[in-house]
């Protein structure tokens, strides 16, 4: 039985569209390493199974990633995100994100690590809907996208609300046990909650945490995305936690524009509308692009500039992109 379902796993890992990792949880090993890992490391599949996990990560934050390992082997956390420096077998240092998951299977548990450079590349066949929500010091909600269906509220009518407000009470501790860890480390934490929807309700919903400045305090960056059962298929919960972590690492880059930070605090004036179309910018998004991801018309996209250009007194998105610039900077 354990034997059948290591091998559904390496079988299924192997389809996955990114280099992934499946290590034992007790034991720290590399039990399987796909053909794409193989190739961003550089060496054989049997050259890297059977080493210690952390031993793929530049030395000085080897401990550091066995200690997000751990606290993964004891369910303290479902998930977490950190940037490593990986180590390649001819010596050339590769910077990635590395997605911590724990898969759960009939006969066990393992951990399973996605390395995904940043940015990620074409999501286009993703179907999922994700929502970026940014508090203040104080963890209120600052920013939040406009696309908040998978909370079914009205996002100007959020802003100032405060973000453990949104939590039900009984993941509540949870959830505060997460964005402390954040708090405290540059490890970005997933984790399953349920947060607060239209009347009152309250849904289950995946929610990664990121640390947005470098206060004492800090701003939190909140990416929030469906949340399905586990299935107990082992290739079906592989493909889902590979879509999952494509799709956080996506949202994960948005909220990490820099000058976004000064944007969300210093210009409440905008419309949630708008707060996303300046959001989207920052990120790189042209204006047909933004147009089919909001399902407006660039016509739209452009009133809603125009409206923005003159808040901010300049007449394009060079000078707008620019004024938020010389706003960070201003901020740092």
């Amino acid at each position: 039985m354990a034997l059948s379902g290591r091998s559904e796993l390496v079988d299924a890992l192997d389809a996955q569209p990114v280099a992934g990792v499946l290590a034992d949880l007790g034991t720290h090993q590399v039990i399987a390493v796909n053909e794409k890992a193989a190739a961003l490391f550089g060496a054989s599949a049997s050259a890297l199974q059977g080493s210690d996990v952390a031993a793929l990560v530049e030395a000085s934050q080897r401990q550091a990633c066995a200690t997000a390992f751990d606290a993964l082997a004891a369910k303290a956390i479902d998930g977490y995100v950190v940037n490593r420096e990986l180590v390649r077998a001819d010596g050339v240092p590769v910077d990635v994100s590395i997605w911590g998951r724990r898969v759960e299977t009939d006969d066990g548990a393992y951990a399973l690590f996605l390395y995904i450079e940043m940015p990620p590349g074409d999501l286009s066949a993703l179907r999922s809907p994700f929502l970026l929500l940014v508090t203040d010091h104080e963890w209120r909600v600052d920013y939040i996208s406009v696309d908040s269906a998978l909370l079914g509220q009205d996002p100007d009518k959020l802003h100032g609300f405060p973000l453990l407000g949104l939590v039900h009470p009984s993941v509540a501790n949870e959830f505060i046990v997460a964005a402390s860890k954040v708090s405290s480390t540059h490890v970005r934490v997933t984790l399953h909650t349920r947060l607060r929807s239209t009347g009152g309700e309250f849904v289950d919903r995946n929610a990664l945490i990121a640390r947005m400045c470098e206060h004492p305090v800090p701003r939190l960056g909140v990416v929030i995305t469906e949340f399905t059962s586990p299935n107990r298929e082992v290739k079906s919960q592989l493909d889902h936690l590979a879509e999952r972590s494509l799709l956080e690492a996506a949202a994960a880059h948005a909220l990490q524009a820099p000058p976004l930070r000064a944007f969300i605090g210093a210009h409440g004036g905008l419309s949630a509308r708008q707060a996303e179309i300046v959001a989207r910018l920052i990120a790189g998004e042209r204006v047909p692009d933004i147009a089919r991801t909001m399902f407006l018309s660039a016509s739209t996209i452009r009133n809603h500039l125009t409206a923005i250009y003159r808040k901010f007194a300049v007449h394009s998105q060079s000078e707008l992109l620019a004024a938020l610039l010389r706003e960070e900077r201003s901020n740092m």
